[in-house]
């Protein structure tokens, strides 16, 4: 009975018409399957028609007044539904159970009242009924005027062959019956064969419909033999319908133990959803896959399994780098975390930040259950704002409380906030990255405090210095003014030519000269320590500036009995200063003869070094320079190893003053020895002059 309504209502909505079903619960929710689409909500029919389904006890309720039908009411419900349905257009197929609902409740006579109603209702609206009455209803004698009565409502009646009729006792209702079953039986082969034709329709449709569906289907046997695949399953894995059918299941499959444990578990009856595989491409490639599929079994034996295959190969790949990005963060040496949603829960924690925070594990807890003493602080403002805008943020020294179960303990962090954004790009989350620069933080402020004193041990180190400067200025001019009156006293004596006194006159000239020369000293030094040094640029011979630094020392290579040469290079001129020019070079001859014995050599040799540049060496074989202080022989108040006697006096400042002297005059100086005993030689470079200079 159910196929032929089925196909009665199908027929409707094929067509575009509207197919109204009055039935049972049990009945209309066989019907309702029947007609669903595949795919569409329930209720609904896979063509073009609408189908509306009544429940047929709920549906008697509303027009039957005493247990008999009221005219009325019949019309403002079925009626309304059936004229609408006419309205609309196309074709109005209704199926109904009310009337033998009231038969089995013993209201024959309703039951012909109501098919009444339903024959004035066809006359207004048009439309096909078809109406079900089981057999059972009309078992006895007594009913076979009823019987009568409801065939004749309808325009012909028949059985429906599922169900065979008992003999009847009565030959007329046996007649009646036989008579019933003729007229019925060409409309029963004509119903059959538009039913054989739409189940032909809709075995196409499924098969159409399966072959061409996005997902990857296949059928495998109970031996595990492929029986049937799809065209989705095909061009996933690359092969032809002939490589792929009729092979085991097992050859496609990269893991053994996970086909073998899906064909186990589905000869137990199991259904699995989501199962992870790889399978073999025909090209040698690993497809990942999710397995949906259960069996079919016949006499609790399994006939077949229905698989469905989906590609999930980017979410293997996503899952993939979530799982290395959860290890990365576990094994990073830093402290990492990962928290979620607005609540900050922790999902990931690694050792390392629940060591460096005195936490234990954190995976499950939220931020503020956690760090409750963090309420309130730049971290916890940030963490909200950096899941609000998605914007990373950074701190190299965030100053945080953390309980060390203890107390409060004032920690140093560098603080990294990175959003972590899901497939939508909305931020789900916050990796944070935690490192302790509590060492590097002291090691600075001690650092600062270090500077700090440096710096004032520096200005203290400044103004004794500037002190010192101010003492020699002052010691210079101090002694400078005495010296003067014993020079004339000296020079006086000499004048009046007094011979008894000359051999101590030649000693005080001799050591005034000499303190002379310390006082000038240090009155240079003093210059050159405040910047007062000042240079008066001109052009200048080289030969006459050095024969004039000759003759400032002559008077002492002459008493120390030396051997004496001077070889300038002629026509070579400069631009500078020629008493500071000659005063530097008069302190190295002077040098060079204090530290050369009596009788000793020295050498003043100028030659040009290249187009632009001069070399004045001053060469002599005295005592020479040790090598573990030739690279500070320039330094101020340096002096190296003298005996007890002093012989060659000096502050150490003669050196320092040819080093400045000659720097201001952009050239440069250096000293070069053999060692004790091998003698020195001091080069000095500088500048030629040019055109530009000239003009």
């Amino acid at each position: 009975m159910l196929d032929e309504v089925a196909s009665f209502i199908d027929d409707g909505l094929r067509c575009g018409g509207t197919g109204i079903v009055i039935a049972t619960a049990e009945h209309r929710a066989e019907l309702e399957r029947r007609l669903a689409g595949f795919g569409a909500p329930k209720g609904t029919s896979r063509h073009t028609g609408r189908l509306e389904c009544l429940d047929a006890d709920e549906t008697l309720s509303q027009f039957m007044i005493e247990g008999w039908p009221d005219a009325t009411r019949f019309e403002q419900t079925v009626g309304r539904l059936v004229r609408a349905a006419a309205a609309s257009g196309g074709a109005v197929h209704a199926f109904g159970e009310m009337v033998a609902v009231l038969c089995a409740q013993g209201r024959y006579e309703a039951a012909l009242r109501l098919e009444e109603l339903w024959n004035d209702l066809a006359k207004e609206a048009r439309f096909a009924l078809f109406c079900a009455y089981p057999w059972k209803l009309f078992r006895t004698a007594e009913h076979s005027a009823a019987f009568g009565k409801v065939c004749s409502a309808h325009d012909h009646a028949g059985p429906c062959h599922a169900h065979a009729a008992e003999p009847a006792a009565d030959p007329a209702r046996r007649i009646l019956e036989l008579e019933q079953q003729a007229i019925a039986l060409q409309s029963e082969i004509a119903r059959r064969r538009a039913a054989e034709l739409a189940l032909a329709e809709r075995e196409r449709e499924l098969a159409e419909f399966l072959d061409n569906a996005a997902e990857g289907i296949h059928r495998v046997d109970a031996d595990g033999t492929i029986l049937w695949a799809n065209n989705a399953e095909l061009k996933l894995l690359g092969y032809r319908w002939e490589h792929y059918i009729g092979r085991p299941i097992t050859d496609f499959h990269a893991d053994r133990a996970v086909i073998d444990d899906i064909l186990a578990r589905l000869k137990m009856g199991e259904t699995l959803n989501d199962v992870p595989a790889r399978l073999r491409r025909q090209d040698g490639g690993i497809r990942h896959v999710l397995i949906s599929t259960n069996g079919c079994f016949e006499d609790g034996e399994l006939r077949y399994t229905r698989c469905f295959t989906r590609d999930a190969s980017e979410r293997y790949q996503r899952d993939e780098a979530l799982t290395q990005r959860d290890r990365m963060l576990t094994h990073a040496p830093v402290g990492a975390a990962l928290v979620l949603g607005p609540e900050f829960a922790f999902y990931l924690a690694n050792q390392r930040f629940c060591d460096m925070t005195h936490r234990g594990p954190l995976e499950g807890s939220t931020f503020q259950h956690a760090f409750p003493e963090l309420a309130g602080t730049e971290l916890d403002a940030q963490l909200r704002r950096v899941l609000e805008t998605g914007e990373p943020y950074a701190a190299e020294e965030a100053r945080l409380p953390i309980d060390n179960g203890e107390g409060l303990e004032e920690r140093f962090f560098q603080v990294g906030l990175q959003p972590l954004t899901g497939a939508d790009g909305q931020v789900q989350g916050v990796i944070l990255v935690l490192v302790d620069v509590g060492e590097h933080v002291r090691l600075r402020l001690s650092l600062e405090n270090a500077q700090a004193a440096r710096e004032a041990v520096l200005a203290e180190l400044t103004a004794s210095g500037r002190a010192k400067d101010e003492f020699l200025a002052m010691l210079g001019h101090e002694l400078r003014n005495p010296l003067s009156p014993i020079v004339s006293a000296v020079e006086l004596m000499r004048i009046k030519g007094d011979g008894r006194t000359q051999r101590e006159q030649e000693v005080i000239r001799r050591q005034l000269s000499h303190l002379v020369r310390l006082v000038d000293d240090l009155l240079d030094i003093s210059r050159v320590n405040s910047g007062r040094i000042e240079l008066h640029i001109e052009h200048i011979a080289l030969d006459d500036m050095l024969g004039k630094a000759a003759e400032m020392v002559r008077p002492l290579l002459g008493q120390r009995c030396h051997q004496f040469s001077l070889e300038v290079e002629p026509g070579i001129s400069l631009r500078g200063d020629a008493v500071r020019l000659a005063q530097a070079f008069s302190n190295l001859l002077t040098n060079a003869a204090r530290y050369t014995p009596p009788g000793g050599r020295v050498r003043l040799v100028a030659r040009s070094d290249g187009p632009e540049h001069v070399r004045v060496c001053v060469e002599d074989n005295g005592v020479g320079i040790p090598a573990d202080i030739l690279p500070r022989i320039f330094d101020l108040f340096f002096q190296g190893k003298r005996g007890i006697d002093r012989a060659e006096g000096g502050l150490g400042v003669g050196l320092a003053l040819v080093q400045y002297i000659v720097s201001l005059h952009g050239g440069e100086v250096a000293a070069h020895s053999a060692g004790q005993g091998g003698g020195s030689e001091f080069a000095v470079r500088l500048p030629l002059a040019g055109p530009a200079d000239d003009a």
